[in-house]
């Protein structure tokens, strides 16, 4: 067996590999063996199949997974052992298919082509100096906070008159049909035109108006009455609706049950110490925005200070062949920009890795498990939440059909290239205020 690679520029090559009889051959002779003291064929005992019957009629089958299984493993060695940096998957020539005589032939020459990426170095000291941003939550923010706040442990009322933005319910008939429908109006979705008519009244009230020019769309008529979008397109004509109740979405009050909820039960007791926690709630939630701009701006500086080339073209036939035609080369075209950039960081990250011995650990993987957990969630988890989070995060990771586990090992590896490029460069620390960090924000991922 031999592998003979031609590079023909600085991005493709050509490996070449010969496969040999005798390469190949004590395997299938094995292989043929192992099936005759398996193979049930009509005629004879399990066990006693003749192994020239085998060879007939598997041995074509068994010489071709040895020989394809062989030149895998010439070509992923050979990448290996020459520390090849290929990206994508060698691309396999066209004689691969058209010249093989698996009958007759007992020698092979398999073609292929390989993408590389072009040579080159990450200094990491050459990067230029980033910023890292510490966040002061004025005053406004934490006024906007607690009105969000709020609104999200609101508490319902009936009120006895409406008003807009309660939702009335009641019972909607039609005269002259059989119509009825027990329907809820939410007031801050009715058309201009409609408002007026569900604002004002009360108990037992009585209102005409045409069905049609309630909503804007059907699908909020649909809603509102209990029926599909196509049954309320058909509703016409002049529709009367009896009040039977309204319900008002309050803000919740300032109390004790209130900041318990909010900010974890016990924590503070009054208005001034719930806007100090609220504040440092609010500073940690965009340090954690602030982190997320300093690793773009750290993977932004080392794409910029480590220029590399890749096959493009080649990429983009691979991309169109390993996605099965799930995607055509046109729809490759639009989003190769992005695929490009991260594939470059995952070269950038795997070089730094190595040339600093950067290992993963379990821990850095059930990390990485946990947090996706939280977001999952969508909360902050407190003490209480914490052994929960810890239990699944290990369920996760021991699922053996979980096949997506491979991904906490990436992201957890990533992290820790991440922190030690952060380790090395310079930071500049600014303290800003949460509108001037939104408008940073909004120009760097514009």
């Amino acid at each position: 067996m031999e592998a003979i690679f031609n590079k023909t520029s600085n991005t493709l090559a050509t490996l070449s590999v010969k496969i040999g009889e005798a390469d190949y051959k004590v395997a299938v002779n094995k292989k043929i063996k192992e099936y005759a003291k398996t193979a049930q064929i009509k005629g004879f005992r399990p066990g006693h199949v003749p192994e020239g019957m085998i060879r007939a009629r598997f041995g074509k089958g068994i010489k071709i997974d040895e020989v394809l299984d062989l030149v895998n493993k010439e070509i992923s060695a050979y990448i290996k052992e020459n520390k090849l940096q290929v990206v994508g998957d060698p691309i396999p020539a066209e004689k691969n298919s058209t010249d093989l005589d698996w009958d007759n032939q007992t020698d092979f020459d398999f073609g292929f082509e390989l993408g590389l990426a072009s040579d080159f170095d990450v200094n990491i000291a050459a990067l230029p100096a980033i910023k890292v941003y510490d966040i002061e939550p004025t005053p406004e923010k934490i006024n906007e906070s607690i009105a969000e706040i709020r609104k999200r442990f609101s508490k319902n009322e009936n009120p006895e008159v409406s008003e807009n933005g309660d939702i009335v319910f009641g019972t909607l008939t039609q005269t002259g049909t059989d119509f009825n429908s027990e329907s809820g109006i939410p007031t801050e979705r009715l058309t201009e035109t409609a408002l007026p008519i569900f604002v004002g009244l009360s108990k037992e009230s009585k209102v005409n108006f045409d069905i049609q020019t309630l909503f804007t769309t059907t699908k909020d008529l649909s809603l509102a009455i209990g029926k599909t979008e196509e049954e309320a397109t058909q509703l016409t004509g002049t529709f009367e609706f009896e009040v039977k109740e309204i319900s008002r979405s309050a803000d919740a009050d300032l109390d004790q049950e209130f900041f318990d909820k909010a900010v974890g039960a016990g924590k503070v007791s009054t208005e001034e110490e719930f806007r100090i926690e609220l504040a440092k709630i609010i500073k940690d939630n965009y340090s954690r925005e602030s982190d997320y701009l300093l690793k773009f701006d750290v993977e932004k500086a080392l794409l910029e200070n480590t220029p590399i080339e890749l096959p493009d073209e080649f990429l983009k036939d691979w991309l169109v062949t390993a996605n099965e035609g799930k995607f055509t080369r046109e729809d490759i075209e639009k989003e190769y920009d992005a695929f490009a950039k991260g594939l470059r960081l995952d070269l950038i990250r795997n070089r730094v890795g190595e040339q600093n011995e950067i290992k993963v650990e379990y821990a850095d993987v059930l990390e990485e498990a946990k947090n996706e957990v939280k977001g999952y969630f969508g909360f902050s988890v407190d003490n209480g939440m914490e052994e929960t989070i810890n239990r699944i995060a290990e369920n996760i990771l021991k699922d053996k059909e979980n096949k997506n586990a491979s991904k906490y090992v990436d992201r957890a590896y990533g992290e820790k290239v991440l922190r030690f490029v952060k380790s090395q460069i310079t930071i500049e620390n600014k303290t800003i205020q949460v509108s001037e960090f939104e408008e940073i924000a909004k120009e760097t991922f514009a």
